[in-house]
């Protein structure tokens, strides 16, 4: 299911990774890596998102009740598919971090 309002407060996720609670999945850090992000440059990124960077919000595949927020977010690496949801652990889980 997808819709285009976003799920999750922005500057709420932008907080969370000020503070370091956003986890950042295996899979996100790879990619980022890949594209020549450090930690940094992904947090770099992750301040410079606004609300006109909204793409959509979804819900993951394994479950349904569960909602993602994706953003298409320009950087000097071009345009880049950010995803997160609310963490279990952490406030957010950063999901993928990778060229749209």
């Amino acid at each position: 299911m997808e819709k285009r309002k976003p799920t999750y407060d922005l500057g709420s996720f932008q907080d969370a990774a000020r503070r370091g609670e956003v986890a950042v999945t295996r899979t996100a850090a790879q990619a980022a890596q890949r594209l020549g992000f450090d930690y940094d440059g992904m947090m770099a990124v992750i301040e410079s998102m606004n609300r006109r960077h909204f793409y959509k919000s979804m819900t993951a595949y394994a479950d349904n009740a569960a909602w993602q927020d994706v953003y298409h977010v320009p950087t000097s690496a071009g345009i880049l598919y950010v995803k997160f949801m609310a963490g279990r652990i952490s406030a957010f889980d950063l999901l993928s971090f990778k060229e749209k």
